[in-house]
């Protein structure tokens, strides 16, 4: 008699549950016994995936040669070809294959060896469908983000070398053209000034009670509302020049580089986000971090490497589109380490700007959009110079900033999207402190 496979008291009914990104393609079910290839389908249609089924490893192997699986689900005891020998003989021909497998042996010796293999996860016989099925989500969202962290790799190294040619014309042009960069400059202040709250809000509201006195004569009350807009604005400028307090303090002191190793500059992305939290929820977004296995050193002076990347991330959070995610990646690219922060842009007039006016949104009190005032607390910087100083600090660290438009394609609808990458050299040892 064959041991069931699963809880009898378990429901294979859906659950009602967040729709979590995942690759199109259908997940390879490679089992023998009839029974369990029947509850893993029914798992996998529970979540709303698409299955094929190999009864052993050798069939398996001329199936994923003929189209692309997002998912391998492996029992280790087969015939002819057995699931160990499956992954071994996948992984030379698909180096970046993820498996789960499937085992009855609940010893640690045996999981060690199994995780050894470079599989995911692992499923424990007789099968708990609760757990079978977050950890086959689990898996699925896990493809999806290495495929996007390849893509943007690839899409990286193209844009690396046209970057690089903007920045080489920007510096032989700097000084030619400091004179118009200057007044440009100063125009965008203005704009930056008058747009939103802060000295353009007051400005209007201080030309309301002017009308209220020459209305009332010599004796007249300001309304609460006139005062409250004043306090609030007051704050806003109190920020204001906090931030070009902040701003100057960065450009003027020294940098100190430390040789540190990149695990310390991820260990900061938590705590960073977290001070977001309000606004994360507020807007409905999901949050994913880097999870790297590979670390490498870098000269960092972390207080200003912090700054740059909270400005980062209260770039891209302010203008993410409700509901979407926000993707923070690593990747390595010709000698850098690159931390780059996406988010899908809301479609409007402004983000028609974007792909026009990218590289100019370094540029000094240079902002396409206006002032977002659920954020303004948050902001380290304001009047444009947020940008400004995220390229300065990089500039500072040996290192490159840039901000561009890109289109997310591993959703099921293309969708624009805007990525802000921290380009960092790799150091090859790790001696310290040097400035």
């Amino acid at each position: 008699m064959v041991e069931s496979n699963v809880n009898q008291n378990q429901s294979l009914k859906a659950p009602k549950k967040e729709h979590l990104r995942r690759p199109k393609e259908p997940i390879l079910i490679i089992e023998d016994k009839k029974e369990n290839q029947v509850l893993l389908e029914a798992i996998c249609k529970r979540i709303g995936m698409e299955t094929e089924i190999a009864e052993d490893g050798k069939v398996a192997l001329e199936m994923a040669t003929k189209r692309p699986y997002s998912l391998y689900l492996v029992d280790l005891m087969m015939p002819v070809l057995d699931g160990r020998s499956f992954i071994q003989e996948r992984k030379k021909l698909e180096p970046s294959a993820v498996f789960i497998v499937q085992t009855a042996i609940d010893q640690t010796e045996e999981i060690i060896e199994v995780m050894k293999m470079g599989v995911y996860d692992y499923l424990l016989k007789p099968l708990h469908i609760e757990i079978a099925a977050d950890r086959i989500e689990k898996a699925l969202e896990y493809v999806y983000l290495k495929r996007m962290e390849s893509l943007l790799m690839d899409e990286e190294s193209k844009e690396l070398k046209s970057q690089l040619e903007w920045l080489n014309y920007k510096e032989s042009h700097r000084k030619t053209n400091e004179i118009n960069s200057e007044l440009h400059s100063i125009l965008n202040l203005k704009t930056t000034l008058m747009q939103g709250s802060g000295l353009g809000a007051m400005s209007t509201i201080i030309d309301s009670i002017q009308q209220i006195k020459v209305d009332q004569g010599k004796d007249y009350s300001i309304n609460k509302e006139f005062w409250d807009l004043l306090f609030e604005n007051h704050e806003h400028n109190i920020a204001m020049m906090g931030g070009l307090d902040l701003a100057v303090g960065i450009i003027q002191n020294n940098t100190n580089l430390v040789r540190t190793n990149s695990e310390e500059l991820l260990g900061l992305l938590p705590s960073l986000i977290e001070t977001f939290r309000d606004e994360i929820a507020e807007r409905e977004l999901k949050v994913n971090l880097p999870v790297i296995k590979q670390s490498v050193y870098l000269d960092l002076d972390l207080e200003s490497i912090k700054v740059a990347i909270h400005e980062i991330f209260t770039n891209g959070l302010k203008y993410s589109k409700r509901k979407s995610h926000f993707d923070v990646f690593v990747t390595f690219v010709d000698g850098y380490f690159c931390l780059s922060a996406k988010n899908n842009i809301i479609d409007d007039e402004y983000a028609k700007q974007l792909a026009q006016f990218e590289k100019k949104l370094v540029e000094p009190f240079y902002r396409i959009h206006p002032p977002v005032e659920s954020f303004y607390s948050k902001e380290k910087f304001s009047l444009g110079l947020g940008l400004t100083m995220v390229d300065f600090i990089l500039h500072r660290h040996n290192g490159m900033f840039f901000i561009r438009n890109a289109i997310d394609h591993t959703t099921e609808v293309k969708a624009d999207c805007i990525i802000a990458e921290l380009f960092l050299p790799i150091q090859n040892d790790k001696e310290t402190n040097h400035e």
